[in-house]
């Protein structure tokens, strides 16, 4: 529903631009303004009737919480598809790579020493 309500709004504004891309004589602000309103009424509209679900009014802030919440989401499920550590194709990155590697296992070599003394 969501996907479908933010179709509908993406239409209304794009009908908004062709109908004020279309030459006009003496535009009058304030009637753009309610033909801009009509427009975006009748998406609603049309929005509510195609929609199974009742629509909610769409709070922008809602929207990109939810939104966030998503992405948030997908890269959790990226990262655990993806755990186990890829190897970099660069050959001088995969060499850095070991040699970091290298250095934290000898730093912690050095912490055990340290904590048994």
């Amino acid at each position: 529903a969501a996907v479908e309500a933010a179709i509908a709004r993406a239409k209304a504004r794009k009908q908004e631009q062709q109908a004020g891309s279309e030459p006009a004589e003496a535009v009058d602000p304030r009637k753009a303004a309610v033909e801009a309103a009509i427009a975006r009424a009748k998406a609603r509209k049309q929005e509510q009737q195609t929609g199974s679900e009742p629509a909610e009014p769409v709070d922008p802030r809602k929207a990109a919480v939810e939104a966030a919440i998503a992405r948030a989401k997908a890269r959790k499920q990226e990262q655990q598809a993806g755990s186990e550590p890829a190897e970099p194709a660069d050959p001088r990155k995969a060499a850095v790579a070991a040699a970091i590697a290298r250095v934290q296992a000898k730093k912690a070599a050095q912490q055990q020493v340290v904590n048994e003394d």
